[in-house]
């Protein structure tokens, strides 16, 4: 596990060497590759007795199929850092309770979840699976009270640059939600990504910064949105895989030791 830093870019659709030499080029240090699960396959699985049946006459070697794609090999040779995310849009509350029994699941660095009615919005926000709230316009925002019970639990929400640059509709509905969310929550714990297929959907950090004051956030929390609470989704993605534990010893580089070395020596 490698301590989160610097500019960070939590969804990314697709994933290729261009793609990973631009990020590079751009002064990202750590990005996260999406998967994207539909509401129907979760429902993909065995849900009636005559599957159930089937399920049993067959081999006991055979098994269940896994509502969750495996994640995907990525070549990279440069120090850039690629997590996994997994993005799921859900219509039931039902059906959140198939993620712990999934293997793939576990896999995954990033858990983020797209709520499609209120009720599974009131579900996922107490929830310690859930790192990010990804929020529609047509779908409906969470509620003022939702939002606060969901910024106590360090879940973030995410803002995505990648539409506004294709169209005009999207650019409205992304600087109408952006609004939305400053009404209910003032705008906290606000990431924004780039939801990026092609190396033009792109753009330098800076650029982001000086976008979410048109989102209306504040100059600090633009920094943020692609920086420390970047880093807070990363981190709690981490504690999430360790489990309860008291402390984690990371090892760190003997460039990092000597840093710390020397300015103790100053002390």
């Amino acid at each position: 596990m490698i301590p989160p830093k610097g500019y960070c870019d939590l969804r990314v659709e697709k994933i290729n060497k261009d793609i990973i030499n631009a990020y590079v080029a751009l002064g990202y240090n750590m990005i996260a590759v999406n998967t994207t699960l539909d509401s129907f396959s979760l429902d993909s699985g065995v849900s009636n007795r005559k599957k159930r049946k089937k399920l049993e006459n067959t081999d006991n070697d055979s098994t269940q199929q896994d509502c969750i794609p495996p994640i995907k090999p990525i070549e990279n040779d440069s120090n850039l850092v690629i997590l996994n995310r997994l993005t799921i849009k859900l219509a039931n509350p039902g059906q959140f309770q198939k993620l712990s029994s999934s293997k793939n699941f576990k896999s995954y660095d990033i858990m983020a979840v797209e709520p499609l009615n209120e009720q599974v919005c009131q579900e996922i926000i107490t929830s310690q699976l859930v790192d990010i709230i990804v929020c529609n316009v047509k779908n409906g925002v969470i509620s003022a009270k939702g939002y606060k019970v969901a910024v106590d639990k360090n879940i973030h929400f995410e803002l995505c640059y990648g539409p506004m640059v294709n169209g005009y509709f999207m650019r409205q509905d992304t600087i109408t939600l952006a609004h939305m969310l400053h009404m209910k929550g003032k705008s906290k714990n606000i990431i924004v990504s780039s939801g990026a297929n092609v190396k033009t959907d792109i753009r330098n950090p800076h650029d982001i910064i000086n976008l979410g004051l048109l989102l209306g956030l504040s100059n600090k929390q633009s920094k943020d949105s692609v920086t420390e609470n970047c880093h807070l989704v990363i981190l709690k993605s981490y504690g999430r895989k360790l489990g309860k534990s008291a402390i984690n010893v990371i090892p760190i580089n003997d460039r990092e030791q000597k840093t710390v070395q020397a300015s103790k020596v100053k002390l």
